[in-house]
């Protein structure tokens, strides 16, 4: 069985929930770092999504991301990396790609027109993730009795609607749950153990549990001290054929797959 790619985070932001925000003067390093460790696809982010961060609009996102990705373009990885670039503003987006970037991750689930009519014009890899609310706020979630993944099946019908009728195909679309995004940690955590269910209604999924607050059911090890049970999580999904992982621990995710 092939395992799934490894998306690295590299977050270029001063407030990253777990601690690992880095600026754009050590950014670049860090890129290759990660690529160096075995990274598939780097995402960089520079607005956070975590509760309680202050939104960015895209005059504000632009400035902390361009110099990164300007500085990582310019390397000549192409050949070993793919870019994708997390952000829910069309603006960036249509930035990005001018630049080189790949694939879009939005954050904001396709909700924005400005965005779906942007993305129509390109052919990158979109991730579509499921929010409620963004940044994430804790006290809005799913009601407690809703089937998580009816709920994440629901709105992948949704989604393919959404985006057909915005010319974009379904081949182009990978499905992100949003582990953490109005969901409470038992849902988060259900949408682990019944990933199986989610893969077999077909096309690509992306997982994003890295280091979440939906662990604390399981741990009392602050965010950074997350990797293991996030590796054996992550162990968990591949098993079922999940697609793509988005993590913190790059290298502790390669060598797992590469020795299994």
């Amino acid at each position: 069985m092939s395992r799934p790619a490894i998306m690295g985070i590299l977050n270029v932001t001063p407030d990253s929930f777990s601690g690992d925000g880095v600026m754009a003067q050590t950014a670049l390093a860090h890129a290759k770092t990660l690529m160096e460790q075995g990274a598939d696809i780097i995402d960089i982010g520079a607005e956070s999504t975590r509760p309680g961060a202050t939104p960015l609009n895209a005059d504000e996102e632009w400035p902390r991301l361009a110099p990164v990705l300007e500085a990582i373009v310019v390397q000549g990885w192409r050949d070993r990396i793919r870019l994708s670039i997390d952000t829910r503003h069309a603006q960036t987006a249509a930035r990005a790609l001018a630049l080189g970037a790949e694939i879009i991750n939005d954050v904001g689930g396709l909700a924005d027109d400005a965005m779906c009519e942007t993305l129509e014009q390109h052919e990158c890899d979109i991730v579509v993730m499921h929010a409620l609310t963004i940044p994430a706020d804790p006290a809005v979630t799913l009601p407690e009795s809703a089937d998580v993944i009816a709920e994440i099946l629901a709105w992948k019908t949704r989604i393919m609607a959404r985006a057909a009728a915005h010319g974009i195909g379904n081949h182009r679309l990978i499905y992100d749950p949003g582990i953490g995004f109005g969901k409470t940690a038992e849902q988060s955590l259900a949408l682990i153990t019944r990933a199986v269910e989610l893969k077999k209604s077909g096309g690509r999924w992306l997982y994003g549990h890295s280091r979440k607050s939906f662990m604390k059911l399981l741990t009392d090890a602050p965010a950074e001290g997350r990797d293991a049970l996030t590796r054996k999580f992550s162990q968990a999904l591949a098993d079922v054929g999940m697609d793509y992982l988005r993590v913190h621990d790059v290298a502790g995710h390669v060598r797992m797959f590469d020795n299994a």
